[in-house]
């Protein structure tokens, strides 16, 4: 008898339990939503951290990024071996409690270590729901209908972002309403102290959510015996006759990681030092902006469809490098804008580059890479620009405003030479792989399926 754990896709039927798989995609992608919340709620409370723990912005830095972002990277690799062998529910579980309690825990900080210390576990929390949530998806979806599925979860990261803004700046608010209220274990709690706490408890009873859809069992690839090792000689093989389209590919990726962490991270306390707007003020506006980012993601996807499906079969980065070239002037000027509204507009049109990378890539590695090790490709690559994007990118903005320009209110200008020089480099690494990927993709197209 064929049971559900060893299911193969050819085997499983398209209908089977839909609804219950759809189901699972919400209950992921709320819990995605509340990972960005968690992670982000820190960047629009760097003026009152500032002010409360006597921070320097490398210090802002490390513990609303830097600091994250090594360990989220770090963490992802071990736990998305865990993921393939262990419960990738309770994998989920303990990862949103632990973030839950860690950013609840910030809210107790009351010195710059114990912020830091706080913000590494949230790190860690989050770098289990990955790898585990794309697991599940992939073996819960019939192939017609996994792109669809995979997609929907992706823009979790942008309804994220735009919940993090607009809830944040209402949260924020409230929270100065409620100024020196005593907290228990804790005592008088400053504003930007019970935002966090606010903010990190639900994650608790949220948590359970992931035990209200069934594991949808591990499918494995027709003629492929349950437990088959991936041979080592397959990576090798792969990277050594792809190192360049692969290397070129890593350079621009992680350079519009920088350009859009970097925004994400730094935006909120350039418009309240630039435009002196209060988080209420700009949070519904960057909101609005990233739910506009969201749906450019389904429309970009949907022209690189349609131009591959013509014969392009380099759409993926030609189209990307497209859409730099045609936006860069924004890019360059966004951070001169002189008005508060024209910099939000520009800031928008930014994120149609910035937001969606990782689409790509994960397209291109199902086009040219063996099913057996695409997986450990994307989180090599999620591994090099998370590190690189959120862990370098806010750092080199806040070295750039205090040691070189040595002026908070040059926040602006350390933004414009990132995000400029970075757009740049992408754009030229992009244009530079394309007489790779077309050739990668036929060669793939003329051997036969893994």
């Amino acid at each position: 008898m064929t049971t559900r754990q060893d299911m193969t896709d050819t085997q499983r039927p398209d209908t089977e339990q839909l609804g219950t798989a759809w189901w699972m995609v919400a209950v992921l992608f709320g819990l995605y939503v509340l990972s960005w919340i968690d992670r982000l709620i820190l960047s629009m409370l760097v003026t009152p951290i500032k002010a409360h723990l006597l921070l320097t912005d490398v210090q802002v830095s490390m513990v609303t990024s830097t600091s994250f972002a090594i360990f989220y990277a770090v963490f992802g690799l071990p736990l998305g071996w865990a993921a393939d062998r262990f419960s990738r529910r309770w994998i989920i579980f303990g990862g949103v409690l632990l973030w839950a309690l860690a950013t609840t825990a910030c809210g107790f900080a009351e010195s710059y270590e114990a912020l830091l210390v706080g913000r590494i576990f949230v790190g860690v929390g989050e770098a289990a729901l990955l790898p585990a949530a794309y697991s599940l998806i992939a073996d819960a979806f019939p192939s017609r209908l996994l792109t669809r599925a995979t997609s929907t979860f992706q823009m979790a990261g942008k309804v994220g972002s735009a919940t993090a803004f607009a809830l944040g700046g209402v949260a924020i608010a409230f929270a100065t309403l409620h100024s020196g209220i005593h907290i228990p274990f804790h005592g008088p709690a400053q504003p930007w102290q019970l935002v966090m706490m606010m903010v990190g408890l639900p994650g608790l009873l949220i948590a359970l959510l992931v035990f209200t859809f069934p594991d949808p069992g591990r499918r494995r690839a027709p003629g492929v015996a349950a437990g088959a090792p991936v041979e080592k000689g397959d990576i090798q093989n792969f990277v050594k006759a792809n190192w360049r389209l692969l290397g070129l590919m890593l350079i621009g990726t992680s350079c519009l990681a920088m350009c859009g962490y970097s925004m994400t991270n730094w935006v909120p306390a350039y418009i309240e030092r630039h435009f002196g707007w209060k988080p209420v003020q700009y949070g519904l506006a960057l909101s609005m902006m990233n739910i506009v980012s969201a749906v450019s993601l389904v429309a970009n996807g949907w022209i690189v469809d349609r131009l591959f499906s013509r014969g392009m079969q380099d759409a993926h980065l030609r189209f990307y490098s497209w859409l730099i070239v045609a936006l860069l002037p924004v890019v360059a000027y966004m951070f001169f804008a002189t008005n508060v509204y024209v910099f939000l507009i520009c800031y928008c049109v930014a994120q149609f580059i910035t937001v969606p990378f990782m689409v790509y890539v994960s397209s291109i590695m199902g086009l040219i890479a063996p099913a057996t090790i695409r997986a450990r490709m994307l989180a090599f690559f999620l591994f090099v620009f998370t590190i690189l994007g959120l862990g370098a990118g806010p750092a080199i903005v806040a070295a750039l405003t205090q040691y070189v320009f040595v002026d908070e209110g040059a926040l602006g200008q350390s933004l414009a030479v990132v995000v400029t020089v970075c757009a740049i480099i992408a754009l030229l690494s992009f244009r530079m792989a394309l007489r790779y990927l077309g050739a990668a993709i036929a060669l793939r197209k003329d051997m036969p399926c893994p």
